[in-house]
């Protein structure tokens, strides 16, 4: 090959396909924003789609519109339902156009959507104009745009950022992180930002103060997006890595994301009602209501969440850091491991649970030279569980301080003391702080940010993955 014709070969190209806008979230926001603006006493959904040719691919369209349809609406599985109508006119569409003229004719109490790229060149053209003869009088239906230009720009712009990550990861204040932390008066959350300081040396920092508050939230992501960051990571800063997880995933579009049928769909509805409450989501009057979910967070950055302190070897280190501390004769010592608990007994016993493989990798430290680690919760939201709780950590207490000995009683909290002051009142005991107090606390959120780093720079699995192309 000659050497002028060499330099005219076209360059090596990496080609990567990214999911399907009917895979992201925002096509189930944008099919919500559509159901919100129809207020109706009708108690189902259908909606249709558009271009199958064979029966199998009728099938499998039907479910992705299921999917979507349940994660957009507050109905339950049973009231969506979804037919597509053919694109063809051979054979098979004719008897594809029957079954679907059937389902439609079918639609009693409905609201009849589409949901398809169709046709849509004037009044008499459009496809919603295809069926509205075939719905029954009790039908209502609605049209609107599948998504608004700016919606599919949004759209497309959040695809690009997410293989963007893929292709070139991001680092340092590249990444945003959102601190989400329970929040208390202004000393609590101060202490907070405090000790999480070293991570904004790192990265682009926003601070969500609540109980997974969607409008707090959304408030952050505003701000890292006005930061120019190429990633979120919304760092769930609780005792439980459960805790919030749910609520969470749904308000930035993971529970859609992360979903590959109609099932998950209901499944996901159980944060639903939370943010229903804290959204004052508009249920309609006079009879009439929004079949829409409660609206997501709509951005053009890919976002993940991880956290949840839970059993964390540096929590454990920390806890023991924080009995050395406070203990003078060790061996005398007995460490009282509290954390605040849940009313019902399930839940609590996987507190007790947590807090057991805490003070195991406590022993396995060191912690054998205390006299013993004991734990408990105070259930202290719920009073008469609460009551027999702090009578058992009383009856600790009072053992621990027999024969010349002392309790150390230690909060397994993010942050904070608790109420221990209150609950022993009249009682001699060793009181220590939350993780917060730790230099151990900003290192685990920084571990925790690296992995949801990584979610960010892993592929979708509905990604095409890199094709390389003259």
């Amino acid at each position: 090959m000659s050497a002028p014709f060499a330099a005219m070969r076209p360059a090596l190209l990496t080609l990567a396909i990214a999911p399907v806008y009917g895979q992201s979230y925002l096509a189930a926001e944008d099919l919500s924003a559509r159901l919100r603006a129809v207020h109706t006493d009708k108690t189902r959904l259908l909606l249709v789609g558009y271009g199958a040719r064979t029966a199998a691919e009728a099938t499998a369209m039907r479910a992705d519109l299921l999917r979507i349809g349940g994660f957009a609406s507050t109905l339950d599985g049973t009231a969506v339902d979804a037919v597509v109508y053919p694109a063809g006119r051979d054979a098979a569409s004719k008897a594809l156009r029957e079954q679907a003229i059937a389902a439609l004719g079918a639609a009693h109490g409905a609201v009849v959507l589409p949901l398809a790229f169709a046709p849509r060149d004037d009044s008499m053209m459009d496809f919603a104009g295809w069926y509205a003869g075939e719905l029954p009088d009790d039908a209502e239906a609605a049209n609107s745009p599948i998504a608004s230009a700016d919606a599919l720009a949004e759209w497309m712009a959040h695809a690009n950022a997410a293989l963007t990550l893929q292709q070139r990861p991001a680092s340092g204040k590249e990444v945003g992180v959102i601190v989400l932390a329970h929040g208390a008066d202004w000393f609590w959350n101060r202490d907070i930002m405090q000790s999480l300081e070293p991570l904004n040396n790192n990265h682009t920092l926003a601070w969500a103060f609540s109980m997974a508050d969607p409008v707090v939230v959304e408030r952050a992501v505003r701000q890292l997006e006005a930061e120019n960051v190429r990633g979120i990571v919304v760092l769930r800063v609780f005792g439980m890595a459960s805790s919030f997880k749910r609520s969470v995933d749904r308000m930035i579009g993971a529970d859609v994301a992360g979903a590959t049928d109609a099932g998950h769909a209901a499944h996901a509805k159980a944060g639903h009602a939370h943010e229903m409450a804290m959204m004052g989501h508009d249920h309609g009057v006079m009879g009439h209501r929004s079949l829409a979910a409660a609206p997501r967070i709509r951005s053009r950055l890919p976002m993940v969440t991880i956290g949840g302190v839970a059993d964390s070897p540096l929590f454990a280190r920390a806890l023991l850091q924080q009995a050395n501390a406070l203990s003078k004769q060790p061996a005398k010592d007995s460490v009282i491991l509290v954390a605040h608990g849940q009313g019902d007994d399930t839940a609590n016993q996987r507190w007790i649970d947590l807090l057991n493989s805490l003070a195991r990798q406590m022993r396995a430290d060191g912690g054998d030279r205390f006299r013993t680690i004991r734990v408990a919760t105070w259930r202290e939201d719920w009073p008469e569980k609460s009551k027999q709780a702090i009578a058992t950590v009383r009856a600790m207490v009072e053992q621990a301080n027999r024969d010349g000995g002392r309790a150390l009683v230690i909060p397994a909290r993010t942050n904070g003391r608790g109420a221990a002051d209150r609950y022993l009142k009249g009682l001699d005991f060793g009181w220590g702080h939350g993780f917060a107090r730790s230099p151990l606390f900003a290192e685990w959120a920084e571990h925790e940010v690296q992995a949801g780093i990584a979610q960010l720079h892993a592929a979708d699995e509905q990604t095409t993955a890199p094709q390389h192309m003259h």
